[in-house]
């Protein structure tokens, strides 16, 4: 493997953009950076997508949910985008890491940092281009904890698809979602339509989005877990628009020790 000095990295990281993820490959080095030194790049100086460096929230989410670390547990991240959760759960020591995305772009960016990251070990991290509906053809066995983030409005059949994710999960299921608020059917949901070749979307051009949190609480419920707390909301009256992040947990009080609103 041929090892990319620093300029050579930054060129190539330019070269593959969009990005989604800021990941730190090594000290004082990371895809955002080559951006910006605030790491932030604007949308339309991106294809259209957001920047994001969410490793401290998620590092706090994993403190919280595993004290003692990951060792001897698994992760799994739906739609993983550029890889960076399975990047940050394999700092936690993880046992086994699987990242898929339907799109070849974002899986070629996770390859490529698992590649060149000296940061923190990239082993025991396993990505693929796949639909979440093609996930019952492999045996990827299960997993103690699952992101499912930024995946269900996109989905013609959102609820199949996060029923996929939830029967490989044991412990903790982690559900971010975009909403079209409606408070006169909070627990329904709404049509969209939207491109199928805009990196930032789904690719089955059907979609719907979630009318309120009542919506996703009655569908994890169904899907067995026992804890629901919410990690995150927040919406915009003028557009009608919100998002929301649920942990959902297969034990009764598991949870216990996350602040936030219980949807039991």
């Amino acid at each position: 493997m041929t090892v990319l000095n620093r300029e050579e990295l930054a060129s190539k990281i330019l070269e593959m953009r969009p990005w989604h993820h800021d990941i730190e490959l090594f000290d004082d080095f990371s895809t955002g950076l080559v951006f910006s030194e605030t790491r932030k790049l604007p949308k339309e100086e991106n294809d259209d997508v957001t920047l994001i460096s969410p490793r401290k929230k998620f590092m706090r989410q994993v403190n919280a949910l595993f004290p003692e670390g990951m060792a001897n547990k698994s992760f799994l991240d739906c739609a993983c985008n550029g890889g960076g959760y399975c990047f940050w759960a394999r700092e936690k020591d993880v046992e086994r890491a699987v990242g898929f995305d339907v799109r070849e772009h974002w899986i070629e960016q996770a390859k490529f940092v698992q590649e060149n990251r000296t940061a923190f070990p990239t082993d025991r991290i396993e990505f693929q281009v796949m639909d979440l509906y093609d996930v019952p053809k492999h045996d990827f066995g299960t997993f103690d904890m699952t992101y499912f983030s930024g995946l269900f409005y996109h989905l013609p059949d959102p609820v199949t698809g996060l029923k996929i994710a939830a029967d490989l999960t044991t412990d903790v299921l982690v559900l971010n979602t975009a909403l079209l608020l409606d408070p006169d059917n909070p627990r329904g949901m709404t049509l969209a339509m939207e491109s199928r070749t805009k990196v930032m979307s789904g690719v089955h051009e059907l979609a719907w989005f979630p009318n309120g949190k009542e919506t996703l609480r009655d569908i994890l419920l169904w899907l067995g877990f026992k804890d629901l707390k919410v990690g995150m909301f927040n919406e915009s009256n003028a557009r009608k628009r919100g998002r929301i992040e649920i942990l959902a947990a297969r034990e009764a009080g598991r949870l216990d020790n996350f602040v936030g609103e219980s949807l039991i």
